[in-house]
């Protein structure tokens, strides 16, 4: 009888296993397959092995993007933590308005993405932008940056108001760990004479390994999968100086029709996030045993 019942409980996850079949786990398997053909997106295909891999490698599509992928996700995972964990740390003191503070540093994460790139076209627009106005006031409206017209700016640029919208969701990940740890540490630690510099980085930031590893791992999905602001801002230019990952996988299909093409670059960053990942995991697990 409980063999019975045990096994009717399987009947219950099919429909949600079937949902996740065939709507992740087979678009997954079929990229792997189209990324391996000359397909057009319509029509008849024909298998060409390799072909699409070694032309991205020798067009230089694929090495750009990881160049540019890379740059873009360090930047959200190294500037988007410090700056978050400091915030954490601020608004954790003692203040007035600290429940006032709070929300002003998380609004921007309410914005859509649309309104987001809205509002930062505006700010860094050369001639009339918000930027522009700054320099303009100090009598220095023509020596202002074209943030996103530069070669060597326009990537970051885009990397920084991905940074604007997501950084009150980090800082509020902070300050709830922050929240957690034990009075009773921290209590020690001033007792033994510990600084408040010596407090944060040697009692508190270490107690929040588990907090980092999950605004990490944010950082690491918002970098990876980082199309949005660089469609909306820059198209990927100029050039292809800011063309990302998703972005160029996105152009070879709908704006070159090259949908073999599109599908081995899919298939490869698809690959290349799932072993950093893993090593990311692999890294704070190990880190979270040792502590």
């Amino acid at each position: 009888m409980k063999s019975k019942v045990n096994r009717s409980l399987y009947y219950f996850i099919l429909p949600a296993l079937l949902l996740y079949v065939v709507f992740w786990v087979s678009p997954v398997l079929m990229s792997f397959y189209y990324g391996f053909t000359d397909w057009s997106g319509v029509g008849d295909y024909k298998f060409v092995g390799l072909d699409n891999f070694q032309f991205l490698m020798r067009d230089g599509t694929l090495l750009n993007a990881l160049k540019n992928t890379g740059i873009y996700t360090l930047f959200t995972v190294i500037f988007g933590n410090v700056l978050a964990l400091v915030l954490a740390f601020i608004l954790n003191m003692k203040m007035r308005l600290k429940g006032a503070f709070r929300t002003t540093f998380y609004i921007p994460a309410l914005f859509s993405t649309v309104v987001v790139a809205f509002i930062w076209s505006y700010v860094y627009a050369p001639y009339y932008g918000m930027i522009y106005s700054v320099f303009d006031v100090f009598g220095a409206g023509e020596s202002a940056p074209n943030l996103l017209g530069g070669t060597g700016t326009a990537l970051i640029a885009c990397a920084f108001v991905e940074q604007w919208k997501t950084c009150g969701t980090m800082t509020l990940i902070y300050l709830a760990g922050l929240q957690n740890l034990p009075d009773e540490v921290i209590e020690s630690a001033k007792i033994d004479g510990c600084k408040w510099y010596q407090e944060m980085f040697k009692v508190k930031i270490p107690m929040l390994a588990n907090t980092i590893a999950i605004n990490v791992m944010l950082g690491l999905i918002n970098g990876f999968k980082s199309f949005d602001y660089v469609f909306t801002l820059t198209g990927g230019g100029p050039g292809n100086s800011s063309s990302t990952l998703m972005y160029s996988v996105y152009k070879l299909a709908f704006v070159e029709y090259q949908y073999g093409t599109a599908e081995a670059l899919a298939a490869s960053a698809f690959v290349l996030i799932l072993v950093v990942s893993c090593v990311v995991l692999y890294f704070f697990k190990k880190r979270e045993v040792e502590a």
